[in-house]
């Protein structure tokens, strides 16, 4: 992928962050020199909103994405690992271990006494376990149709057409074909003329296709003039599945897939609370991040999502919009150097290098922190 971008003002963040409920919190740094505020000075500026768009109709405002804040988790902190990779001792295989027994070279002798009943170790209380972490329920919108006068969509299963405040309008049968154009304020599926706005609605469990693409979630219809849009509401860490399978290949070392799922997370995050249009929060090319749906999830990029669960760059409170690319040299010519190389943490992988050294390798001066959400 290849795109400009910039470090958000920590005060700003924090500001909208706490505006939308969202709280970042830091888990390890990964550089002990702060480099961060330099870093940021120097960066391209953010990508535009698309700017061919007609403006919004002051009838048909965005909706919102993000619940409304109550009271916070508590934070799950990570332990940090930045050294350089050493040489390890083969670990014992299960067979070996329960064959293998180790003598101490010497015994301790025991105690010629027992000692005194006053003296005996009060017997330690039972510490209650730590939940697990959870990922915060947080749908991005992503435009995956944008200026086209018309788009066919269709469901897995039977799926419902609503207007914009939930209402029923239509049955949508499995794989049934719909052919949605824009015709002024309004949309014409099918030859019926329905509100400007709608949701398609699938299932649960099932899947929308738009064009010729399979996509998680739900999607938001929109007559914006004479071209349509189309918006796949979507579980965030559904949605860096597909990205870390579009932008890495499948097959790439773990913690290198890793590092890739935590720049995008960072990257989606800030789009999140700085969308690209009143409609979507980013686009599915190589403007923002490559996003194909369903087409490029695997159990890798799963794997990678699950075990970063929630994890972001972040500076000072503020998330770091990551700048990434595919090489070194198109990082150095389009990023001016600061940003993290694909294949440099395809290599670093290969050579032992965990993800947490990886990140600090092309973003120093940057920690990691978990996402809370207020319920």
């Amino acid at each position: 992928m290849l795109k400009r971008v910039s470090l958000p003002s920590p005060q700003i963040i924090i500001s909208l962050l706490r505006d939308y409920g969202l709280w970042l919190i830091p888990c390890l740094a990964m550089a002990t020199i702060p480099l961060a505020w330099r870093y940021s000075a120097q960066l391209a500026p953010a990508p535009k909103p698309d700017t061919a768009l007609a403006p919004v109709p002051a009838t048909l405002p965005p909706l919102s994405t993000l619940p409304t804040p109550s009271s916070l988790l508590p934070p799950v902190p990570l332990a940090a690992n930045t050294n350089p990779p050493t040489k390890k001792t083969p670990p014992v295989s299960q067979a070996q271990a329960a064959t293998h027994t180790v003598t101490p070279t010497s015994i301790p002798p025991l105690p010629s006494a027992r000692p005194p009943a006053a003296q005996t170790a009060p017997a330690p209380q039972a510490v209650a376990p730590q939940p697990a972490y959870v990922p915060p329920p947080l749908e991005i919108r992503v435009g995956i149709a944008r200026q086209v006068p018309q788009v066919v969509v269709s469901t897995s299963q039977q799926a419902v057409l609503q207007d914009r405040n939930g209402g029923a309008l239509n049955t949508v049968h499995a794989n049934q074909a719909l052919t949605v154009q824009a015709n002024g304020a309004n949309l014409q599926i099918d030859g019926q003329s329905l509100p400007g706005v709608l949701w398609l609605t699938p299932a649960q469990g099932s899947y929308v296709a738009v064009g010729d693409r399979w996509y998680r979630g739900r999607v938001l219809l929109v007559s914006n003039g004479n071209s349509v849009i189309a918006v796949n509401y979507v579980d965030l860490e559904h949605y860096l599945t597909s990205v870390v399978g579009s932008e890495m290949h499948a097959n790439a070392p773990a913690e290198a897939l890793k590092a890739q799922a935590i720049a995008a997370r960072s990257y989606a995050l800030v789009h999140m609370i700085r969308p690209a249009s009143d409609w979507f929060d980013l686009g599915d090319n190589q403007r923002w991040q490559v996003y194909k749906g369903l087409q490029s999830e695997y159990n890798t990029s799963q794997q990678a999502v699950l075990e970063t669960a929630g994890q972001v760059l972040s500076h000072q409170g503020g998330v770091v919009e990551s700048l990434y690319a595919a090489t070194d040299a198109i990082v150095a010519s389009v990023h001016q150097g600061r940003g993290m190389s694909q294949l440099g943490a395809y290599d670093l992988a290969k050579q032992g290098y965990n993800y947490q050294q990886i990140l600090n390798r092309y973003y120093p001066g940057v920690g990691l922190a978990r996402v809370i959400l207020q319920q």
